[in-house]
């Protein structure tokens, strides 16, 4: 058994809105009792008290989160300047939570950090690795490559970057495990012992044009496609680089990969360089295009395919979902129907819990691990 219990509050007072999450996953929950729990907080409502509060109510309890874009839930659906709590109860399988702090400074050791205090907890097999980081101090990809040397072999990695609701104000953002809260780190909860799981990503965007090489990336940057300037690739197509061309990213096709990846275009440097983040010589780019249908479709395929992986035999018990800030940008008023979508393909066996990210994490068909993505909608189900 594995039990997700969720509470979901957009109460104007903080401390009243965690207050009526924490009483709705009590309800939820009856005889059980929670090992761990994950808030999505609204940047507005939180403070260090906050997860202190949800120890207090639940004793013993591991919880870790982040500062969110919005907020969905299968209690709430989606809302915006909330807080949104999922907590997790199982006689089988361990659920434990590591922290990692001080990305600047050493990024191997706080990956090892992190996964040593979450392995600490248990003494069964990891399985699967929900992640929140910080999308600004360091390059995410670079944290994914260190949490990949620090976790045992095998464990799936999946989450999404800290995220405001003033889109305009990406720092800071807070990561936390019980009390200890950071602006530059990542937070980490590890499923071990006979959990199942599938994942999925959906994006929605198709290609447009021709695709380049990239000859040179680095430092965070995609500086030469084709050996020149890497704006002079997406200039052919788009007149102006920043919010107006968040519908269209680039494509990543990594050499060996049956799939792409979404990057953001959110301005360009002085000397043609892309801030990107960091992508890999020899893959291919390409730029893509959308509307709101066909974001949404993509959201249904990711939805679907988790269904469709989901191990045969088993029943899904929980939907953790990551979901783009920009594609909620990009949808506007109808940011609502990505989680109407989630809770009528789960139905109401599932509870489901979810954020708004600046950027997310999950695997791509092909590729050895999990990327950093922009503008995807990525799900995790959970089951025994």
């Amino acid at each position: 058994m594995l039990k997700m219990a969720v509470g979901h509050s957009d109460d104007v007072e903080p401390k009243d809105a965690i207050a009526e999450a924490i009483e709705q996953c009590r309800a939820s929950l009856g005889e059980a009792i929670p090992q761990a729990a994950i808030l999505f907080s609204t940047f507005d409502a939180f403070d260090t008290w906050v997860p202190a509060a949800i120890r207090e109510a639940f004793p013993g309890i591991a919880v870790m989160g982040t500062t969110s874009g919005a907020e969905m839930s299968s209690v709430g659906g989606y809302r915006e300047d909330s807080v949104t709590l999922a907590t997790f109860a199982s006689d089988e399988v361990d659920i434990t939570v590591g922290l990692g702090s001080g990305l600047t400074d050493d990024l191997d050791a706080a990956c090892r950090a992190a996964v040593e205090q979450a392995m600490a907890g248990t003494s069964k097999e990891p399985k699967v690795c929900v992640m929140v980081t910080e999308p600004y101090i360091v390059e995410p990809q670079h944290t994914l490559q260190a949490m990949r040397r620090a976790l045992p072999e095998g464990v799936v990695l999946v989450g999404g970057a800290s995220g405001r609701s003033d889109f305009s104000a990406v720092t800071p953002t807070y990561q936390f495990v019980n009390e200890t809260v950071v602006d530059n780190g990542f937070a980490i909860m590890l499923f071990s012992g006979p959990v199942v799981f599938s994942t999925s990503v959906g994006t929605g965007w198709k290609t447009i044009g021709p695709r380049g090489t990239v000859t040179r990336s680095e430092n965070g940057s995609l500086n030469e496609v084709d050996g020149k300037p890497a704006v002079e690739f997406v200039k052919r197509y788009l007149d102006e680089i920043g919010p107006a061309t968040y519908g269209n990213p680039l494509a990543v096709f990594e050499q060996g990969t049956d799939d792409f990846y979404l990057r953001a275009i959110p301005t360009v440097t002085e000397d043609g360089s892309l801030p990107v983040g960091t992508i890999p010589i020899g893959a291919e780019v390409q730029l893509t295009t959308a509307d709101t249908d066909a974001i949404l479709s993509g959201t249904r395929d990711a939805l679907r395919e988790a269904r469709e992986r989901f191990p045969a035999g088993a029943k899904p018990e929980a939907a953790l979902l990551f979901s783009c800030a920009i594609r909620k940008f990009l949808l506007g008023t109808q940011t609502k129907v990505e989680a109407e979508l989630a809770q009528s393909a789960f139905g109401t066996a599932v509870p489901l819990v979810g954020l708004y990210c600046f950027g997310e994490v999950g695997p791509i068909e092909g590729a050895d691990a999990s990327r950093f993505l922009n503008e995807t909608f990525v799900t995790l189900l959970l089951g025994t």
